[in-house]
């Protein structure tokens, strides 16, 4: 008798090739110190301190995030507090709060989005100085 579909069956539910997922943090869930990931993550809670995301990160609705964020696209429907760097794209929509500064090759703002701070959106590759 075979474990987890080694001999021909099947592999039981939940063993079988990963899905590629979402992290989630719930509304009631703070972290504090660093966030660091190569997947999506969706905040409903709190966040305080760095985020550092290669995919998209999203703040929904009753999201708050207190950090530095840097991800391949942002997208906040709730409240953040500090800078926004994305590779690829941050949107504010029209629930959402942001008190910092956003670096970003393209940015849409919705009607009604609260936004405080600067725009940078030259690529990253035109900030750096040239080279020699």
């Amino acid at each position: 008798m075979a474990i987890f579909g080694k001999s021909g069956g099947p592999a039981p539910e939940g063993f079988g090739e990963p899905v590629p997922r979402s992290s989630f943090i719930g509304s009631r869930t703070r972290i504090q110190g660093e966030l660091l990931g190569d997947e999506d993550v969706l905040v409903e809670g709190r966040v305080e301190g760095r985020v550092e995301v290669s995919k998209a990160f999203r703040v929904g609705l009753s999201g708050v995030v207190l950090a530095e964020v840097t991800a391949g696209t942002v997208a906040i429907a709730g409240h953040v507090v500090g800078n926004v760097s994305a590779a690829e794209r941050v949107e504010l929509l029209p629930t959402g709060t942001l008190e910092g500064n956003i670096q970003a090759p393209r940015i849409v703002i919705g009607e009604g989005a609260r936004f405080t701070g600067r725009i940078d959106m030259s690529s990253r590759a035109e900030t750096l100085p040239p080279s020699r």
